[in-house]
């Protein structure tokens, strides 16, 4: 498995968003999305850093079209989203991110490297 250091370098050389995971039985991680895979567009803009993709993400509530970039190749893939009837609480989100490992190392702590879930 790739560290972290190694996906963000890919990431940035291709000039997309690194995925270090999906939270547990979300669309992305049932749509076959995982650790690794390099976020090239979405929704059919190209999505080299997370504004991009906040910005694309928006385009659709109801699906999501990805181009990501694993192993040497490049995949399509399409999911539907589920409809939202409460808003996302930001804080509990990222608790659950931290918990799950699935945020990135801060620079110069060398003290973990994430791991899927």
């Amino acid at each position: 498995m790739l560290k972290w250091e190694d996906v963000m370098r890919m990431a940035a050389r291709l000039n997309g968003v690194p995925v270090l995971g999906c939270r547990p039985g979300s669309p992305a991680e049932r749509a076959g999305i995982r650790y690794g895979d390099i976020l090239m567009a979405v929704n059919g803009t190209p999505t080299p850093d997370w504004g991009s993709y906040i910005e694309a993400r928006a385009r659709s509530r109801s699906e999501m079209q990805v181009e990501v970039f694993r192993a040497g190749e490049t995949l399509h893939l399409e999911f539907a989203l589920p409809a939202r009837n409460e808003p996302i609480d930001p804080g509990a989100l990222l608790e659950e991110l931290i918990e799950a490992g699935m945020t990135p190392p801060i620079m110069g702590d060398a003290r973990r490297d994430p791991t899927p879930s």
